[in-house]
């Protein structure tokens, strides 16, 4: 299972990149949470609109979920919240959007990182470690096979075979 995710701006051309019938066989928006709008273009456009009252540059998370094989929709449910709650996001606002590629499902969730109540956005910090263990994990509980460089982990073997101090790291 590969977890891909970034912190970005450009609601409507994210929408856009969502709604490609062009080169998928299927989509389906499975969830928007947190909104009034009940479409991609208006609930990230709400997203946005909030983030305007902050001086949050990047106010969306966008994530893709790619599993080796074929999930049901409780696996899915089961990944997005664990790494909702792993990155911080639980009960923000969200859009999950099921797509067909190839004849290969796979999953992208998008997150508003700015908490409506607060006004702040919300920090997250080694988003990339998190997910890279969270694969591994939900893969390992699905019976799924990783990729070569993630079942290896050479990430850490990288950082030790460097001959440099922890004050250079």
């Amino acid at each position: 299972m590969i977890l891909k995710g970034n912190q970005r701006g450009g609601g409507a051309d994210l929408a856009l990149h969502l709604m490609n019938a062009h080169d998928n066989e299927r989509i389906e928006i499975a969830q928007i949470r947190g909104t009034v709008a009940d479409d991609l273009y208006g609930a990230f456009g709400e997203f946005e609109a909030i983030a305007a009252g902050t001086r949050c540059k990047k106010p969306l998370y966008s994530l893709s979920i790619n599993p080796s094989e074929p999930l049901s929709r409780e696996q899915y449910a089961a990944a997005i919240d664990r790494i909702e709650e792993s990155l911080g996001l639980s009960g923000q606002a969200r859009a999950v959007v099921f797509h067909v590629k190839n004849g290969r499902e796979h999953c992208h969730v998008v997150w508003s990182r700015v908490d409506p109540q607060s006004m702040r956005a919300v920090h997250i910090a080694h988003d990339r470690m998190k997910l890279r263990t969270l694969s591994r994990e939900l893969a390992r509980e699905f019976g799924l096979e990783l990729p070569e460089g993630i079942a290896q982990d050479r990430g850490g073997e990288r950082e030790q075979q460097q001959d440099v101090t922890l004050a250079e790291r």
